[in-house]
């Protein structure tokens, strides 16, 4: 019997103690948003994942600073490049499918594209290594009118001298994930938007998830700010707002969530091509390389993989360690001013330093 007390009370000792060491986390967190709910404060939701565990989930300031809406977990937020691993994952489902392949040339499918056509591989479009011109270069002045993804063809089709020869370096490309976007349009047959909804936000449940398309309204939307000195200035739209391969994606880190799980198992595609995407294919810096659709490096000893967003009015992080099971998502309706990346290095330096 007396073995039996000790033994439950060292049990009841090891919870406390774990609880403590949550609940001290959590305040820690929550201490680099201080300010947030403070009037006139554009919003920020936050949420951590160990284990298929919720462990922290909080929304701080407004999805509408004019009308002082909240935010909340199930607030709809831009994820601007954060996207980008949705198409890469829709361009995966096809390849498993075999109904493309990552070595297809541009020109199988925009034969009109005379810069390196017949050169630029699927695969290198994934990786930012396919040389093509940033589409924000060649918009002609004084445009007013939103682009799309059909437009971004439209200026490229134009164009007669590359960036570079393909594969021969990294260089970041909205244009490429713009035009992959097209490419799962004219493979699966249905609007990229759709393709999305129907191959990936429906079956892993993710209601709340939509793509920023022309004339269509966002349910429980945040609106894009911009600081300027004390004040906050709407600053929710811009030329780019409607090109979806490259950052269209409205989600909210309940969804995301989904999304998070989702990449540990072959909801969507087999296993072994979500390690495929979660391995270097090239290489941006001597630290940091890119898969597809996502960015890889090594941080306390472990792989990680992440993206970030930033445009108009938003920015965005998630971060994931695969092997240890954690992940990180940050959503903000606040301008790239907002430093996303230097919160995210906390809360990881909150639960893995030491490690």
């Amino acid at each position: 019997m007396k073995r039996l007390i000790l033994f439950v009370l060292s049990v009841i000792h090891l919870v406390c103690s774990a609880l403590a060491q949550s609940d001290d986390r959590s305040a820690a967190i929550s201490g680099l948003f201080k300010g947030y709910d403070i009037n006139n404060m554009a919003g920020v939701s936050v949420m951590v994942i160990k284990d298929s565990q919720i462990i922290y989930n909080r929304s701080f300031g407004f999805a509408d600073a004019a009308h002082k809406v909240p935010a909340t977990p199930h607030t709809n937020y831009r994820l601007a490049s954060l996207s980008k691993p949705f198409t890469a994952m829709a361009v995966m489902i096809l390849r498993d499918e075999r109904k493309l392949s990552l070595d297809d040339p541009l020109h199988k499918f925009f034969p009109k594209i005379r810069i390196y056509g017949n050169q630029i591989t699927i695969r290198h479009m994934l990786t930012h290594t396919a040389g093509l011109p940033n589409y924000g270069d060649l918009i002609p002045p004084g445009t007013t009118k939103p682009l799309t993804d059909w437009d971004v063809l439209n200026l490229v089709e134009q164009q007669d001298t590359a960036a570079f020869k393909p594969g021969q370096r990294f260089e970041y490309s909205n244009t490429a994930y713009s035009l992959l976007s097209l490419i799962v349009e004219k493979v699966s047959g249905m609007p990229y938007d759709e393709f999305i909804k129907q191959r990936i936000f429906k079956p892993l449940g993710m209601t709340n998830s939509t793509l920023n398309v022309m004339g269509d309204s966002i349910r429980n939307r945040a609106y894009g700010y911009d600081k300027k000195g004390d004040s906050l200035v709407m600053s929710d739209q811009s030329l780019y707002s409607y090109v979806l391969g490259d950052g269209g994606v409205y989600s909210s880190v309940s969804d995301l969530f989904k999304w998070d799980q989702a990449l540990y198992t072959s909801k969507l595609v087999k296993s072994e091509t979500i390690d495929e995407m979660f391995t270097i294919k090239s290489w941006e810096n001597d630290h940091t390389a890119y898969g597809y659709g996502w960015y890889i490096d090594e941080k306390y000893g472990q792989k990680r993989v992440s993206h970030s967003g930033g445009t108009s009015g938003f920015s965005t992080y998630m971060i994931r360690y695969p092997t240890l099971k954690f992940s990180i998502i940050i959503l903000s309706n606040l301008d790239e001013g907002f430093t996303v990346g230097e919160v995210a290095n906390r809360i990881e330096n909150i639960y893995l330093k030491g490690h």
